[in-house]
């Protein structure tokens, strides 16, 4: 299947008062996502318990301070999402899909970039190996992030995290969308290391809520750049 380049180009100024980040893989996940209740979806006439989507990441593989994530908003929008968990500012913008088609540049605005908090504590979470999983008949290494205390897991209801890696390939570093993953991964940089094939979620109750599985990637030389001088807000990611 080939991945289509869902990146935008608006001109700009260069100079030393933009920071530039490069890219060189457009990796493409398959998302789903299971509700506890029927939930209404756009585009939907009637309430959905399931929810399926292709979700595109742009990274640089020899790095995973930064990305972007791009997906379908609607029928006339991409939603891009960029985050740079190294300097702790994520940029949120909605886009023309004629102005995502085909272009190798990204010129994000100041307004849609934010500081971010992480109110998480690395202590609370831990990564850890359990056994490892099949997948088309290849044996691939599985971790799970859980909340350490399990009284207050109990008590809060909280749910884990799994991470289905790949040692095999070219991609040695993580991409984990949430700053905590991130941090606590700093914290350990040998947990873990590698691809990451598959995502899943299991609440407190044991069912099944998100999944993410790669299906495919190609390589790319694309660039975003942010002014420097942007006024930074805070939010707080939860």
């Amino acid at each position: 299947m080939k991945i289509p380049i869902l990146l935008f180009s608006l001109s700009v100024t260069m100079g030393y008062s933009q920071k530039l980040y490069d890219f060189d893989h457009i990796m493409e996940y398959d998302v789903n996502l299971f509700y506890k209740k029927p939930v209404k979806v756009k585009n939907q006439h009637s309430r959905v318990s399931h929810q399926n989507m292709n979700r595109y990441y742009l990274i640089n593989s020899k790095q995973n301070e930064y990305f972007a994530v791009i997906f379908e908003k609607d029928s006339l929008n991409y939603q891009l999402n960029f985050y740079d968990h190294k300097s702790k500012i994520h940029a949120n913008a909605i886009v023309l899909k004629p102005d995502l088609n085909d272009a190798d540049l990204i010129d994000m605005n100041c307004r849609y970039v934010l500081g971010v908090t992480n109110p998480l504590k690395n202590d609370d979470y831990d990564f850890t190996r359990v056994k490892d999983t099949l997948l088309n008949n290849e044996s691939f290494i599985e971790y799970k992030y859980s909340f350490r205390n399990k009284k207050k897991a109990k008590r809060k209801k909280i749910g884990t995290y799994y991470f289905i890696i790949e040692t095999t390939s070219n991609f040695e570093l993580p991409i984990f969308t949430h700053l905590n993953l991130f941090e606590k991964w700093l914290l350990n940089r040998k947990i873990p290391i590698g691809l990451i094939k598959e995502i899943y979620y299991i609440d407190y109750y044991g069912k099944l809520r998100y999944t993410e599985k790669l299906k495919n990637f190609i390589k790319t030389d694309k660039k975003m750049y942010i002014p420097k001088s942007c006024p930074i807000t805070e939010i707080i990611v939860e």
